[in-house]
This record gives structure tokens, C-alpha cells and sequence, in this order.
């Protein structure tokens, strides 16, 4: 009968606590992601909302946009790079991928937007220059997409006798009815185990 009474007691005291004293705390809600690339908006422009408007001559063919993308991304120390011009060939969501190397502050292979390409690639580039162009390409299409397969050599300055860096270029392009827009672009640089075909030097 004692221990009936205590367990009443117990009961009651328990039913006069105020039932949020019970309940749980609710787990704080996360934030929300940061870029920690802590980059300002695209300019907007163009027929998408935050690309910049292309130059029609840039976007006019596969091989113009090819060529656009190596003089956007060249020039000689401390020189700023012309990125509204670089960014306005990419369509939205577009990729970059380097397929090996320790570029960019880590081992590849890593996947980038073109911002965040920029973003890494730029303080680099200002420091040591960079000159890059094709020197072979090919290509294949059919209808509205066109893949090109870009030979590339880099210089830290236009008069330096060898290129420092040597690879191929993959780009995956494609035409939405008034102009061309590089969707995709992967890169194999050459490396002391790998060495450019002889087909892909000419």
C-alpha cells in the first residue's frame, strides 16, 4: 500500500510539470551553404538571366567560340583577364573538368563552373602569365551539337621558347538556333608518362 502511494504521488507531481519541460529542443536549424568562393554575381546580359552578353562574333561557330575561349583566358603577367567576355560562352550550368594535375590548390580530377574556375585560376595566372592557343583541332557533329577535340600549349609569356604545359581540350558545344554555347569542357594535360599522338600535333 506504501509503495501504491509513493507511485500516486510520483504521478501526480509528474502531471502538474508543465509538458514542455519534456519535450525536446528542436536541433537549430543548419545554416544555409555559403560560397565560400565569396564571388559577386554574373553580370547579367544575354538572352539567360546572369550571362553576359556575347560578342556574335565569338558565338558564330563552334570553331570561333574555341577560338574565344583561348584568347579570353590568355595574357601576360599582371594582365586582367577579359572574364565577361570568357563567361558569356557558357551555357548555364556548364562544367569544367581538368582530368589530372595539382593545379587549383588540390589533385584533380575536380569539377568547376567557370566562376569557380575563374576564381581559382585567376591569381595564378596574373602572377606567372599565361598564352594559350590551339595548335590542332578536330571535330566531329551532327544537327545542333559538335564536339571538338582541341590540341593546346600554354606559355607564361608569348616570346617564351617552349610551352610550359601541353594537353588536349574536349569541348561538348552545342547550337540553340541563333548561336553556339559550350556546354562542357574536359582536359588531359600531357605529363612525363603520357605524351601527346603525333596525330593530335597536326
Amino acid at each position: 500500500m506504501k509503495r501504491l502511494t509513493l507511485c500516486a504521488v510520483s504521478l501526480a507531481v509528474l502531471a502538474s510539470v508543465a509538458p514542455s519541460a519534456f519535450a525536446q529542443t528542436p536541433a537549430p536549424t543548419p545554416p544555409a551553404p555559403m560560397d565560400h568562393m565569396h564571388m559577386a554575381p554574373t553580370p547579367a546580359g544575354g538572352h539567360m538571366s546572369g550571362t553576359p552578353t556575347a560578342a556574335p562574333a565569338d558565338v558564330a561557330t563552334p570553331e570561333a567560340v574555341v577560338k574565344a575561349y583561348y584568347e579570353a583566358l590568355s595574357g601576360p603577367t599582371g594582365k586582367k583577364r577579359d572574364w565577361n567576355r570568357y563567361l558569356s560562352l557558357f551555357y548555364h550550368d556548364a562544367r569544367l573538368l581538368p582530368a589530372e594535375g595539382k593545379g587549383h590548390s588540390r589533385t584533380m580530377p575536380m569539377s568547376f563552373t567557370p566562376q569557380s574556375y575563374l576564381y581559382n585560376s585567376e591569381p595564378r595566372m596574373l602572377e606567372d602569365g599565361y598564352v594559350v592557343q590551339q595548335i590542332a583541332s578536330r571535330g566531329e557533329s551532327f544537327g545542333k551539337i559538335r564536339h571538338v577535340w582541341s590540341t593546346y600549349e600554354g606559355r607564361h609569356a608569348a616570346a617564351d621558347a617552349k610551352p610550359f604545359v601541353r594537353g588536349i581540350n574536349s569541348f561538348q558545344l552545342f547550337f540553340d538556333g541563333k548561336r553556339w554555347w559550350i556546354f562542357n569542357v574536359v582536359w588531359q594535360p600531357e605529363t612525363t608518362k603520357l605524351t601527346l599522338p603525333a596525330e593530335d600535333l597536326k
